[in-house]
């Protein structure tokens, strides 16, 4: 399972994120953090399901990476536009998005009420980094 997480942090910092992988250097806990078992694909189907488009590969959620290691490793800035859509979510709107990203995405082993769950916390997340005025920071393996 691919374990995607997302900090809150300057791109400066992104060979520091990048160094709890490679070299153990830092550890996540030096950053506000959300770890969640999404890939890129799953995230821009909520990225669609947000902006109520049917195509789901018309825009990713993260920019040009900051670090590329060919040995499995990816420290991106998500777009900033999907931060605000994320942040702008609501209790009252959880259900109908996460039914919404449900139907969007190819793989059946994410329940309605699993996405629900990773929906508020990615939102609460989004808020945080936005009252920061701060960057979110992706860091994938594969």
């Amino acid at each position: 399972m691919q374990i995607t997480t997302w900090f809150i942090a300057k791109e400066d910092e992104a060979e520091a994120i990048a160094s709890i992988v490679t070299t153990e250097e830092h550890a996540p806990e030096e950053w506000t953090f959300i770890e969640f078992p999404l890939i890129e694909m799953e995230l821009m189907a909520l990225s669609a399901a947000l902006r109520g488009t049917e195509s789901v590969s018309g825009q990713s959620t993260m920019e040009e990476p900051l670090v590329f290691d060919e040995e499995g490793l990816i420290v991106a800035r998500v777009v900033d536009s999907f931060i605000r859509a994320l942040a702008q979510i609501t209790t009252e709107s959880e259900p109908a998005l996460a039914d919404a990203w449900a139907e969007k995405m190819d793989r059946d082993h994410q329940e309605p009420e699993q996405l629900r769950e990773y929906l508020s916390q990615l939102a609460g997340f989004a808020r945080q980094a936005i009252e920061r005025r701060s960057p979110v920071l992706s860091l994938v393996t594969f």
